[in-house]
């Protein structure tokens, strides 16, 4: 059973120009009882992920569920 599933998630930041795509048409799901691990160098979106998730920050285009 899947507790959380991200469909095409996006971050980008600034303008035509000056964007800069922090996440990048992200998709995975996460089944009850899995352990998963987010890794990536400085700089690769790891904590703009998480705060889209969370609700912290708002995606620039996105499909996830909560269950």
């Amino acid at each position: 059973m899947s507790i959380l599933k991200v469909e095409n998630l996006s971050k980008v930041y600034g303008e035509e120009g000056t964007k800069t795509i922090a996440v990048d048409n992200i998709s995975f799901e996460v089944e009850k009882g899995e352990f998963i691990a987010i890794v990536g160098s400085s700089g690769s979106g790891k904590s703009t992920l998480l705060h889209m998730i969370g609700g912290v920050d708002k995606p620039t285009s996105r499909k996830y569920n909560y269950k």
